[in-house]
Parts: structure tokens; sequence; C-alpha cells
């Protein structure tokens, strides 16, 4: 009996190390990271050339990636194809995605983190780089 307990706590254990640190959070729920954040959505409609990435810190410490297409690709959206930590670096790498229909002049996603370790790199599946942009915040 005691065996069971210890395989279950051992269980939950390796299960609470592998949660996901990170997040989409859907635009229609952007006020709930901060006015920055929709500040600078309403700046990549109005800039539709800006393509990159821009870092934002959030609640608790946790940071918000906002990577945008510029209007070049505004048939596209973007999804997370996963994020991978090491002591240098965080790799950020997502996915071009036909979009149902093209409600944006520069297509973006918000990408929460829980951390950035080392260097931030954001890119593609075919390991493009998007550029930081350079926003004043």
């Amino acid at each position: 009996m005691r065996f069971k307990w210890v395989l279950l706590f051992v269980i939950m254990l390796l299960l609470a190390g592998c949660q996901s640190s990170y997040w989409v959070l859907e635009k229609d729920r952007i006020g709930e990271g901060g006015s920055e954040l929709e500040l600078y959505a309403n700046y990549l409609q109005m800039h539709e050339d800006v393509k990159g990435y821009q870092v934002f810190t959030i609640s608790e410490g946790r940071k918000m990636v906002i990577v945008s297409l510029g209007s070049s690709e505004k048939d596209k959206k973007l999804e997370v194809s996963g994020v991978k930590y090491s002591p240098t670096e965080t790799i950020v790498t997502v996915k071009r995605k036909p979009a149902p229909k093209a409600n944006e002049k520069n297509p973006f996603i918000l990408i929460g983190l829980d951390k950035i370790e080392g260097d931030l790199i954001v890119q593609d599946e075919s390991g493009d780089r998007f550029e930081e942009t350079d926003y004043q915040q």
C-alpha cells in the first residue's frame, strides 16, 4: 500500500514538471495583459509593414511576446510550434498557417511565457528568425 502512495506522489511530481511554460492569449482578451499590449496591437494595425517580435512584462514578472508577420502575409495566421529552454537561450518557434479569413492588416500572435532564460530567439519552423521590432514602450 505504501508503495502505491509513493508511486502516486512521484507521478504527480513528474506531471507538475511537464506543464507547459507558455500559453497563447486570445486577441479578444488582450486587455487582461495590460494597456501596453493593446497599444502595441493597435500600433501593428496602423503600421502594417512591422514584422518581428516585441516583449512585454505582464503580471508577476511573466512575459508576453507579440510576433507579427507584416501586411505581406495578411492571409496567414501564426501558431506556436514549441518553446525550448536552455541555460543560455529561450527559443520560441512559430508556424504560419492559412487564415480562414484575413481580418487583420498585420497578423500577430500573443505568446505568454513564464520566463525567458538567456537570449530570446523567435523563429519559424524553417529556422528563419524574427527580429525584435524598434517599438518604444
